[in-house]
């Protein structure tokens, strides 16, 4: 019955026509208790005739006040300060009608229909107000009560008591689901703190978390406050805090971002883990991108991934020409084409092509079409277990892809051509990082023709967060599903970025340099992978242990401990941008590793997949494998390299005998 009458109130609302006619009965009202007041409630002082009588002009000019600021428009059940306003208005235009004839009426002796009281207009405005006022504030208070009945109450506080503050505290009260209660701000600012704000008390962050956070019960905190004025340090700070309180934290959206303008609760964003890196975004040069990219044409090869379509609306908002995106994904190329219509860009300004970056005839034609200016190459096989066992695939397309797209870029004469690689290219362990590494070398080799037009740039980061087949959407599912979360080893560690910073990154990288570089990010401190499913399980308002397991499962093939972003070889130069360095490789001589490539890709056709890693060991000596089944390829490579050292010895010292 109780939920029949709930759904029932909540879909109706008072009829403006209602509206008015109270407003109009406590006109009424109003201006019969004024009289009892200015003449103390003496009704043989009073000329009720007269009173009657002034009533016909006091109503039609309330319905001026009424007509022209319509108090009445407003849903009584949210009320709010714009809707008292109404009323005042309304209520000051027609006191001052009043006023005017009163005073007209004293001064040319008119009939007594005008000569009202100045007191009387006085007291019936000040009536008028507080009545129309408390009238929409109860029935707001008994609605909610009403609604809300049975309701859990989620206890909340909200860090930041300035406009922002105000602005989530209303929405907040005006939600009924979840059912939220306000006990108090939070804010750093010393003069405010002790205060209160729509009758709600402000805490230093101190104070909240030492006492009231306890005392209360507080269920979650609500950050509303500008981010960019608020340090990195203090939100790490903040999120830190709640995580062991064990306290969910939201944030409100930007403001772009309100629907009509207005913020709901329902809009409130759970702060995910990528707040939790703790290092600076990194800041675009966006006068030198924007010029190199006037007029430019793109071609960005697994443009429908997370970083390639991610690259492309950054490079759609820095008004490039025209960006071609290939990949081989069909629905995800499909989303991502309705995605930029809906965002209002024109089709004229991208292209979607369906096509395998080893296809040599289909991706001719796209160079041949479009004669792009720069190119992206985002396309490669990523998974490290599935690359081990499908080598023959991780370098049919990522080293013969980017061979492919090297080529035509050459022909073309494409200006820069950025490849995206990672950092298991670092003395890599698996087939993956192998693959990724010849690529690098390949490309590197390029620069180094003599005449070479085309600029070739490498950008080497680790993990996305986010990104398709990542842990993190692996943990949000695995959290959503009741567990268990599932990790590899506990003593696991990566480095991470999110999507915007990566593709910051590779954009930065496009216009440094004259080509021949590995740029490498500033990526701050690994993180254990361990802590960050915990992180992600605190987050989700869920203790791990008890609401979630957390279960270990063993190192996969090919996967590492630790992920490196130089190799032991090499050393970083600094650019103009603090948070980018250049990474010195060790240069490899263009022919062979063009010979050495040409037979590697020569070998899929026949060769066993022991036979296509032995030749990747031996274009990249610093590929060790571990925890996979070529392992025993690196023992066999050593046992060949103690002989080949013994019989080097063996002959020096014959030599040294004769």
């Amino acid at each position: 019955m109780y939920n029949k009458f709930n759904k029932f109130l909540s879909s109706r609302y008072l009829p403006r026509w209602f509206v008015l006619t109270i407003d109009v009965f406590i006109v009424l009202f109003s201006f019969v208790i004024s009289y009892s007041l200015r003449f103390n409630f003496d009704v043989k002082s009073m000329n009720l005739d007269r009173i009657y009588l002034q009533l016909f002009l006091v109503v039609p000019v309330a319905l001026i006040g009424f007509g022209v600021f319509k108090p009445f428009n407003g849903i009584i059940r949210h009320t709010a300060t714009r809707d008292i306003q109404q009323i005042l208005y309304s209520l000051l235009l027609s006191t001052g009608i009043l006023g005017i004839l009163a005073s007209l009426g004293y001064y040319k002796e008119l009939p007594a229909i005008l000569t009202i009281p100045y007191s009387v207009i006085i007291i019936h405005f000040v009536l008028c107000v507080f009545l129309m006022t408390w009238m929409r504030l109860l029935v707001r208070l008994v609605y909610q009560n009403l609604r809300l009945h049975n309701k859990k109450e989620v206890r909340v506080m909200i860090m930041g008591a300035g406009e922002l503050g105000q602005v989530a505290l209303t929405a907040l009260e005006r939600s009924s689901n979840p059912n939220y209660k306000v006990v108090g701000f939070i804010d750093d600012n010393p003069q405010l703190q002790g205060k209160a704000k729509a009758g709600v008390t402000i805490y230093s962050l101190d104070k909240a978390f030492n006492s009231i956070i306890s005392s209360q019960q507080i269920d979650e905190v609500i950050l509303a406050v500008n981010r960019e004025g608020m340090s990195d340090e203090k939100v790490n700070e903040l999120m830190e805090l709640c995580l062991s309180n064990k306290i969910i934290i939201k944030e409100i959206p930007p403001v772009n971002d309100w629907l009509s303008g207005v913020l709901n609760a329902r809009q409130l964003r759970q702060m995910n883990i990528s707040d939790l890196l703790g290092r600076e975004v990194i800041q675009l040069d966006t006068e030198r991108i924007r010029g190199g990219l006037k007029d430019s044409v793109i071609l960005v090869t697994g443009g429908a991934g997370s970083i390639g379509s991610e690259l492309v609306r950054q490079l759609l908002f820095f008004d490039a020409k025209k960006v071609v995106i290939v990949d081989q994904a069909e629905s995800a190329l499909y989303d991502l084409q309705n995605e930029l219509l809906s965002k209002g860009f024109n089709k004229g300004r991208f292209s979607v092509v369906v096509a395998d970056i080893t296809n040599l005839s289909r991706m001719l034609d796209q160079f041949e079409q479009h004669h792009p200016d720069l190119v992206f190459n985002a396309a490669a096989y990523k998974h490290v277990p599935l690359m081990e066992e499908n080598p023959s695939e991780a370098i049919r397309v990522n080293i013969g892809g980017t061979q492919l797209l090297t080529k035509l870029s050459i022909q073309f004469k494409v200006k820069k051509f950025v490849m995206i690689s990672t950092d298991k290219a670092v003395n890599p362990t698996n087939v993956m990082g192998a693959s990724k590494r010849i690529s690098e070398m390949y490309i590197q080799s390029q620069s180094q023709h003599k005449g070479m037009k085309t600029q070739f740039i490498t950008t080497r980061f680790g993990n996305v967060l986010g990104s398709n087949g990542s842990v993190v959407p692996l943990f949000n599912k695995q959290i959503e599903a009741g567990g268990p979360v599932t990790l590899t080893h506990r003593e696991i560690t990566r480095y991470f970025m999110t999507i915007p910073e990566a593709c910051q990154l590779v954009l930065e990288a496009g216009f440094m340099g004259s080509g021949g570089e590995i740029y490498i990010f500033d990526m701050g401190k690994p993180i254990k992978i361990y802590d960050l499913a915990v992180k992600m399980i605190t987050l989700a308002g869920l203790e791990p242990g008890r609401d979630i397991e957390i279960r270990e499962t063993g190192l996969r093939p090919g996967e590492k401990l630790y992920e490196e972003l130089l190799a032991t070889k090499e050393n970083t130069i600094p650019t103009y941008h603090p948070k980018i360095m250049i990474g010195k490789t060790r240069k490899s001589n263009p022919v062979e590793v063009h010979n050495n490539i040409h037979n590697l890709l020569q070998m899929l056709k026949n060769s066993t997949n022991d036979e296509l890693v032995k030749t990747m060991k031996a274009i990249v000596p610093e590929y060790i494998s571990q925890n996979s089944v070529y392992e025993h390829l690196d023992q066999v490579k050593s046992k060949e390299n103690t002989i080949q050292t013994k019989l080097s010895n063996h002959s020096d010292v014959l030599s040294n005998k004769k």
